[in-house]
């Protein structure tokens, strides 16, 4: 492994925001509406078993429990302090989703496990190497069929996309998902992908991605 779970960014980048994540998602990100549409993506059905990667406060995970009860649904995130929320948030509603605590370049889970993985604005906070390990480890745990379905930062297409991206290119790990790298990584790991839409967003343009393990 040699790396620890203090190695990752939190949430928004700042662990003071953390309290406020889940309203600046909501209202100024809109989260919920290109969720929705990536879990729409994903075409998930009674028995798969799911993972929501970078899973944050849970939002996503409950979200694809609620659209479909009879699927496992498992949220990974680094950070302690977004798994209690998460956690929280399950309970409060009584759904049954479990929450682990890990880095997305190291998953604990065994080979061919996992019928789905999503990812929501999670892989633009990785450095490349680990985008790459990422990418291997996603592969790994999918079933031969299995998808991955993820909607991150993208080339901008816009005006105002390309603007934003020029302040996010001051960030060495939002680099290479504003260049347009992120098929050719997942690509790298084994994965047939493609683009599947773009949502814009007062931060820059998202772009989804979907990537199948042949």
């Amino acid at each position: 492994m040699g790396r620890s779970n203090e190695d990752y960014i939190p949430a928004l980048g700042i662990r003071a925001l953390t309290p406020f994540y889940d309203l600046i998602q909501r209202w100024v990100v809109r989260d919920t509406l290109f969720k929705s549409r990536l879990i729409e993506q994903a075409g998930i059905q009674a028995g798969h078993r799911v993972l929501d990667l970078g899973c944050g406060t849970g939002t996503l995970a409950l979200m694809v429990k609620r659209s479909q009860l009879d699927a496992e649904v498992v949220g990974l995130d680094a950070d302690p302090q977004m798994l209690k929320v998460a956690t929280a948030k399950a309970a409060l509603e009584t759904i049954a989703v479990k929450f682990d605590q890990g880095m997305a370049f190291s998953l604990p889970y065994p080979d061919d496990s996992f019928d789905r993985v999503l990812s929501s604005l999670m892989i633009h906070h990785l450095k490349t190497p680990d985008k790459g390990k990422t990418a291997r480890e996603i592969h790994r745990i999918l079933k031969p069929g299995g998808r991955l379905h993820v909607i991150d930062f993208g080339k901008p297409r816009t005006l105002y996309g390309k603007l934003v991206g020029l302040f996010l290119h001051g960030f060495e790990e939002a680099n290479d998902s504003i260049d347009g790298h992120l098929p050719r990584i997942f690509e790298q790991a084994g994965l047939k992908v493609r683009e599947a839409g773009d949502f814009m967003t007062f931060f820059g343009s998202l772009t989804f991605l979907h990537g199948e393990k042949p």
